[in-house]
């Protein structure tokens, strides 16, 4: 893996910087949406209650008022019972499928720390994180169909470890000056960050299983690996 196009320096530091409080302003904004589509549902929901009586109160009334009467005022109790009967149903039928909303974290991106400082023993596994990432980007779109599913289910475990893995880097970085990140905090950080390269390595010989047309076995061998691997990332968090 070459880390030749990731520059360890300060620019990295602030890239990362903006990166999480674009992270973070998105989520304020998805978890606003979130509660506003609650309400909404709130006030749905009362509607339905308060209408349902009425409405069906309305429909029976005005199907009883039909006997007494004649010509056009029958058919005006009729449409009132039909119209208040359907008003009736819409009622009952929110009431027993309320409109759900969208929950806030299925939209927006995970929320990420700032970077630890460049001097920071944490700031190392950071950048490699960010080499894996980017080396993701670049071979997932490179996997042939066969193995596209288990690459995404690649891709979405090491996104899940890469947030864990920064917030885990960002409290050791906080905790260092104090002496409180030892050795065995730190090597557990960087243990975790070899998972995350053991996934683009699996990930890069699944790439290479699909440049050939007739490996269908070593392909399939590739998907198996790389299974393995994104359940045992999840498994150990």
């Amino acid at each position: 893996m070459t880390l030749a196009h990731l520059p360890y320096d300060r620019q990295l530091a602030r890239r990362l910087a903006r990166e999480a409080r674009a992270a973070a302003k998105e989520q304020v904004r998805a978890e606003i949406a979130y509660t506003k589509q609650v309400r909404r549902r709130e006030r749905v929901l009362a509607r339905a209650r308060r209408g349902l009586p009425r409405q069906t109160l309305i429909a029976a009334g005005a199907a009883v008022a039909t006997w007494p009467l004649d010509g056009g005022w029958v058919w005006l109790a009729m449409t009132t019972s039909a119209v208040a009967g359907l008003g009736a149903w819409n009622c009952l039928q929110t009431l027993r499928r309320p409109p759900e909303p969208a929950q806030p974290l299925a939209a927006a991106a995970p929320v990420l720390p700032p970077p630890p400082p460049r001097r920071s023993a944490t700031f190392s596994a950071v950048w490699r994180l960010e080499v894996v990432r980017e080396e993701l980007r670049r071979l997932l779109p490179l996997v042939a169909p066969a193995g596209r599913e288990v690459a995404e289910e690649a891709w979405r475990a090491a996104a899940e470890a890469d947030a864990a893995l920064r917030w885990q880097a960002a409290r050791l970085a906080a905790a260092e000056p104090y002496g409180c990140a030892d050795d065995a905090l730190l090597g557990a950080l960087f243990e975790g960050v070899a998972c995350q390269e053991r996934l683009v390595a699996g990930v890069a010989d699944l790439v290479a299983a699909s440049a050939d047309p007739l490996g269908t076995r070593r392909l399939q061998d590739a998907t198996d690996a790389l299974h393995g691997l994104a359940q045992g990332m999840r498994e150990v968090r």
